[in-house]
């Protein structure tokens, strides 16, 4: 082969897969809900905790991009998970979305259809506290899917028997009213506790010798990242803007890229995805004389 011809055949190949790469982006990515495994292992979490499994998901943005045959794969995805306690991040609907009674309708009836055995609970994100209109439009749709709102609050969660871990909402710091002192005064520092907010940067405002976990959302992953940036990079997301970080030396930050995109449906590095968390009971291991 001619050095023209081996020339023209890697343009071809380089064209092709950019071609490939952007239809997959534009096409198929936003609407492809990839599931993430991670396990969370501690002394700290009960026996009677072991194996229970936790759903967490969020950016909905319902009502621009996201449509009800979207939500419906979405719910799929995570009832074929069979979850024992679900969570979602915040933002139910679209910032450019103004909702009305059928996309109304038809968010409540996906998310109350999500199965669960121990409950499903939410914070709020930035998008829920553009104006009180839509704030309290999203927490009836919340309340009427069978959510449980932690707004600034914990509550101990059991499968069987009295032991329990903590679960720990915050409000969105960009827009919203986090309130450190109420979300973690009746926490225990015996507990093995799940921090929940929208937003990640707020991971450095939390008392660090009561979070052994922090879940966020809110960045989308970038939508579109490249790397060395990103076309999505919302505030209070700048700290700490995608991926997994140990903050402080204490605690692990796990920032979702959420299931849903806002400005333009595409992703690109940064699937839509549900992380499904299994807890691990390790035994104390005691010292012998």
């Amino acid at each position: 082969m001619k050095i023209w011809q081996k020339i023209l055949l890697i343009l071809g190949l380089i064209l092709l897969m950019a071609g490939a790469l952007s239809y997959d982006a534009y096409y198929a990515a936003a609407q492809r809900f990839t599931p993430r495994y991670e396990t969370l292992s501690s002394e700290s979490i009960p026996a009677q905790l072991d194996d229970v499994t936790i759903l967490f998901f969020s950016d909905l943005d319902y009502g621009t991009f996201m449509d009800k045959a979207r939500l419906n794969k979405l719910v799929n995805a995570i009832n074929n998970l069979s979850p024992d306690i679900v969570i979602f991040g915040g933002d139910l609907f679209d910032i450019a979305c103004t909702p009305d009674e059928e996309t109304v309708a038809e968010v409540t009836e996906g998310l109350r259809s999500i199965s669960h055995h121990l409950g499903k609970f939410a914070v709020l994100g930035d998008f829920d506290h553009r104006n009180d209109e839509i704030l309290e439009l999203t927490q009836q749709v919340l309340y009427d899917a069978d959510f449980e709102l932690l707004y600034n609050a914990s509550i101990p969660i059991r499968n069987t028997g009295s032991q329990s871990i903590t679960l720990i909402g915050i409000d969105s710091a960009l827009k919203g009213y986090p309130n450190t002192r109420s979300s973690f005064a009746n926490v225990s520092k015996n507990a093995y506790t799940i921090t929940v907010c929208h937003t990640p940067d707020e991971a450095d405002k939390v008392p660090t010798d009561l979070v052994d976990y922090f879940l966020a959302g809110h960045s989308h992953g970038g939508q579109i990242y490249y790397g060395f940036g990103a076309w999505y990079t919302p505030d209070q997301a700048v700290n700490y803007f995608r991926g997994k970080h140990v903050v402080d030396g204490t605690f692990t930050l796990d920032i979702s890229s959420g299931v849903g995109t806002t400005g333009e449906d595409i992703r690109f590095l940064a699937n839509a995805e549900v992380v499904l968390y299994r807890l691990n009971h390790i035994e104390t291991v005691s010292e012998e004389n």
